[in-house]
């Protein structure tokens, strides 16, 4: 009996073993589960810090007391600094079970292998890949079914999806059925289902800055709750000047899933954490040395907006203002009323109701009317101010835009290549509109229905260039879409969803990760009429072009550019002309631009040189990003005017997205500058260091020979000699005459 005990343990701890040590195509990842602690006694105790080097310790496999070589399956986090270390895991993956009632401020992690999933793919740089929800699943926006053999080829399957950004799944563990979906409990809460089926829901923690809002990126701003924080859960920690900072800090945040921010203004202490008020909405409450900020995404066009502080909103807890709302949403959330606020000009707060999800916006703030305590409603004053709102309503009828202008606007409303059949064009108005029908009653306007929505590609002339259907990019393109339910159709104002959307990338070319090096471009000077240049004249309008057979250049960025001289005296410094992403001098090198049309990059510059030469080589460090996503654009500042625009270039300062690849290459090419009435000069100059383009030679003779200094000086060398000897002949022939002829010499 005990002979056979010792086999059952020896062949339980293989088991373990065997599922807890990944292979060589898999990667070992964490799953978390929130309120879940193991049962049992741990094998090890350790006040680690925190979860991250936790999860270091048991992906590894190495006791954190002793560093030595020990299985490790799953531990347990306090929130705070303690972390309690497992060789089993809870059922189904090993045989331990989850206590039934476990306080708040406790988190289970539970080791998996993932297979054909890189470790940035799989963001091990986290503690955590996946955040599991039992028994329950997200209804309504699966966008992917696929049959799988595990949870594990689930989980990666979510992390390799290129077509859309996968921000969640359900798993069914009977039938093996995997639903990927772009939506997760955050931006759905109330499609949320518990489930009487053996089914889990798993949130997507290694979303990036780049995608965490959606496939086309949309836009970040932070609501701040003064003096507020979430109660016993620490995470990364650091001391940061000032609020912007600490801001920035979740922005760039790599090994931390930003949710929610604390900055004390006092100590400067800045807590950026993974847990935010709707995780931890029963661990939460004021407190006086601290303010608290959640980054929320926003499906709006933010480029006409201008915000007086770091928090474009600041929010009241219990309380709400009164009047009569100018605007109304039902069903929504925080995201989309906010949404909704920045569409509508008149929008100076918002009264959300926690409980029924519905949005009030009012043209009024608290010092224009009075706000009272109301426990079901938050209240949030708007800190910005907006020149331009796009704005689209999901009526019956199909899907109502709406346009709202400041100022007196005079231009056109038209479903993008629909102009003919679908516009609407106004004068001198502040306010604009158009509704798209669905296809199903109309196809002037070239809406769809895809995946249960409603869709329309919108475009809104701003330009000026007439007529109106010449788009330019100074033109704006918004996708819009509407679910198709009779439930969200029949009411106006159900649901509010505008996305900013750049036609040119309708199409682009996208660099696989895992694309074997070399990736290779290549650096060029090119006329107006797109023509190779080895020379121009100063001023002259030129192109830098760069160009790749492997990226296109959604996946190209230049991050840096600089100018030298190319021969010449004396000392010479490089000219830096783009720098992390930004050109120094717009005037004279404009913004890299991403031209789809002929598949590369390209920057209009005026030609200009260094003193002291008439050659001058452009240095550019070219960076390639694999992967749908791409490479994101840099937001620049022109000194001259403190406008913004956009380059296709790359801050520095930016974290790039890990679970991406990258990699670099520095490109050169050179040109030679002239000015009027220089071209002799040029040709005649030593200083041209490169003959890979013709120069033509004007006013030269076709005939004439440049001789080198090593034959120049044998040449007067001969000559010297020459001279020499005729002059030794010239001495003797002279002595000879006067032998001959003494009477001829004079007397003295």
């Amino acid at each position: 009996m005990v002979a056979l005990q010792a086999v059952l343990v020896l062949a339980s701890f293989a088991f373990v073993q065997a599922v807890f040590e990944c292979g060589n195509h898999e990667t070992a990842a964490f799953v978390r589960i929130s309120r879940a602690r193991l049962d049992g006694t741990p094998v090890v105790v350790s006040t680690a810090g925190h979860d991250l080097t936790c999860a270091q310790y048991c992906r590894n496999n190495i006791e954190p007391t002793t560093g030595a070589q020990r299985v490790c399956a799953s531990f347990n986090f306090d929130g705070r600094e303690t972390c309690y270390f497992f060789d089993d895991a809870a059922s189904p993956a090993g045989t331990a079970d989850l206590n039934p009632n476990p306080s708040a401020n406790n988190f289970y992690y539970e080791k998996t292998c993932l297979p054909g999933v890189s470790s940035h793919e799989a963001c091990t740089y986290r503690s955590f890949s996946f955040e599991r929800m039992r028994k329950t699943a997200l209804e309504g926006f699966v966008k992917k079914s696929v049959q799988v053999g595990s949870r594990e080829e689930c989980l990666s399957a979510c992390l390799k999806e290129k077509e859309f950004v996968c921000r969640s799944v359900n798993y069914n563990y009977d039938s093996y059925l995997c639903e990927l979906s772009t939506e997760d409990r955050r931006s759905k809460p109330n499609h949320m289902r518990m489930s009487d089926q053996p089914v889990d829901y798993y949130d997507n923690n290694c979303l990036t800055r780049q995608n965490r809002c959606g496939q086309s990126g949309g836009n970040l701003v932070f609501v701040k709750t003064s003096q507020f924080e979430i109660h016993y859960y620490d995470h990364t920690q650091s001391v940061e000047a000032q609020e912007s900072y600490c801001l920035q800090k979740c922005l760039d945040s790599l090994n931390t899933f930003c949710r929610s921010v604390e900055f004390s203004p006092q100590d400067k202490n800045c807590i950026v954490s993974d847990e935010d008020t709707f995780s931890r909405a029963d661990q939460q409450g004021a407190v006086e040395s601290k303010d608290y900020y959640e980054p929320i995404c926003v499906a709006a066009d933010l480029s006409s907006s201008t915000c007086r502080q770091q928090a474009a909103f600041e929010r009241f807890i219990g309380t709400s203002i009164e009047g009569n709302p100018v605007a109304s949403a039902q069903g929504v959330t925080v995201s989309d009323c906010i949404s909704l606020c920045f569409q509508n000009l008149n929008c100076k707060s918002i009264n959300y109701d926690r409980t029924s999800m519905n949005c009030y916006i009012y043209a009024a703030g608290r010092a224009e009317a009075n706000v009272k305590s109301n426990p079901s409603y938050d209240f949030y004053e708007f800190n910005c101010e907006s020149q331009f709102g796009g704005m689209a309503l999901c009526t019956n009828e199909g899907i109502r835009f709406i346009v709202n202008t400041k100022e007196p606007y005079t231009g056109a409303i038209y479903a993008a290549e629909k102009f003919s059949t679908c516009s609407q064009v106004v004068e001198n108005a502040k306010q604009i509109s158009i509704t798209f029908p669905p296809p199903t009653i109309s196809p002037n306007c070239g809406t769809v229905i895809r995946d249960g929505k409603l869709e329309a590609l919108v475009v809104v002339s701003l330009d000026g260039v007439l007529p109106h259907q010449v788009t330019t990019e100074w033109d704006r393109f918004y996708r819009v879409s509407c679910d198709v339910s009779t439930e969200s159709m029949a009411q106006e104002g159900a649901v509010v969803v505008t996305t900013i959307y750049d036609a040119g990338e309708t199409n682009t070319q996208v660099l696989d990760a895992g694309t074997p090096p070399p990736i290779t471009a290549v650096l060029s000077f090119l006329d107006a009429e797109d023509q190779p240049l080895g020379k121009a004249a100063i001023g002259d309008q030129i192109q830098l072009v760069v160009t790749s057979d492997q990226a296109g250049p959604h996946n190209m960025m230049i991050t840096e550019c600089t100018a030298n001289r190319v021969g010449g005296e004396g000392d010479t410094l490089p000219f830096t002309i783009i720098d992390n992403g930004c050109p120094r001098y717009p005037a004279l090198v404009g913004p890299v631009e991403q031209d789809f049309d002929k598949n590369r990059l390209k920057s209009d510059m005026k030609a200009f040189r260094l003193d002291g030469s008439y050659d001058i080589q452009i240095q550019c460090t070219i960076m390639f990003c694999a992967g749908p996503n791409g490479c994101p654009p840099s937001n620049c500042l022109d000194s001259g005017t403190n406008e913004l625009f956009v380059s296709h270039g790359r801050r520095k300062r930016d974290v790039i997205d890990s679970s991406e690849q990258q990699t670099a290459e520095t490109l050169s090419a050179i040109i030679r500058v002239l000015a009027a009435g220089e071209q002799e000069e040029a040709a005649l100059s030593g200083n041209a260091t490169k003959d890979s383009y013709d120069i033509e030679l004007t006013g030269i003779n076709a005939d004439m020979l440049c001789l080198s200094e090593v034959w120049f000086v044998s040449m007067v060398v001969s000559m010297s000699v020459l001279c020499l000897l005729l002059s030794a002949l010239i001495i003797v022939w002279g002595c000879a005459s006067i032998h001959r002829n003494p009477k001829a010499m004079p007397s003295m």
